[in-house]
């Protein structure tokens, strides 16, 4: 077997490491708190602090003797998010198609192992079911999403099965599909039909319909979703729900520069 070359730069590595410890559950941390999450000693984390502090990755308060992420990191966030024209490009047709069906739409994108929400595009009467739902910049499993198995569903079997090697399958409802065998099928039928759907696998009766994305290169760039309720997605609807979007996903990506062969 061949050796790989490692050029990570453990400084920086840990770096990163200590930006990634500010969570939703954790906006804001003292001294005290980075390091024992971190298992750096105070005295090496009050150089890497300072270091972060001075380039604006992260913040101090004085008063509460507490850090927090700091607006470098909040402008490079924007940045990425703003340079995402799949989503610009989609929320121009997919407004159009939730404020007509009162349905919610979704566009994800893959990071690594995990589907990303770049965008939610509400109806202009907003259901009151909607707070059910994953809000924009919120992440979930490939495995249990219908835009997560399309991006799988690009992959070869070999590195799906690597995937799910690598990721712990658990259920997030009582319909999340964690047998391996299932998802198999789900992803193989998925790179067949070029769609795919969610049967309530995230929140409970929230039903979706996905078609995938793709970009000049002819990859998978995003995925975008209609969402509703079950006995809504799933009524003598469901045909016309699943060419709407499927149709909405192939004007995107003209407009992204996919020639389809």
């Amino acid at each position: 077997m061949k050796a790989t070359r490692d050029y990570t730069i453990t400084s920086v590595k840990k770096a990163l490491e200590i930006l990634k410890l500010f969570n939703d559950q954790h906006t804001s941390l003292t001294l005290s708190e980075i390091s024992e999450m971190s298992g750096i000693g105070k005295s090496s984390m009050l150089r890497f602090l300072y270091t972060l502090l001075n380039e604006d990755f992260v913040s101090y308060d004085e008063v509460t003797k507490k850090y927090s992420l700091g607006i470098e990191v909040y402008r490079l966030g924007l940045l990425k998010f703003n340079s995402l024209d799949v989503r610009k490009i989609a929320r121009r047709y997919l407004q159009k198609l939730s404020n007509q069906l009162n349905m919610i739409c979704y566009v994800g994108i893959r990071e690594g192992d995990l589907l990303a929400m770049v965008d939610q595009i509400l109806p202009s009467s907003v259901p009151a079911w909607t707070q059910l739902t994953v809000q924009s910049g919120g992440t979930s499993e490939l495995y249990s999403t219908g835009i997560g198995r399309l991006f799988l569903a690009q992959d070869s079997d070999a590195a799906v099965e690597r995937y799910l090697d690598r990721i712990q399958l658990k259920k997030f409802t009582d319909a999340t599909i964690t047998d391996r065998q299932a998802l198999m099928e789900l992803i193989r039928q998925a790179r067949t039909d070029q769609f795919s759907g969610n049967i309530g696998e995230n929140e409970p009766h929230i039903y979706s319909l996905c078609a995938p994305v793709y970009g000049a290169s002819g990859k998978m760039v995003a995925g975008v979703s209609l969402c509703g309720l079950q006995d809504v997605v799933c009524s003598d609807q469901y045909d016309s729900y699943l060419e709407q979007i499927c149709q909405a996903a192939a004007q995107i990506s003209r407009e992204m520069g996919y020639t389809p062969l």
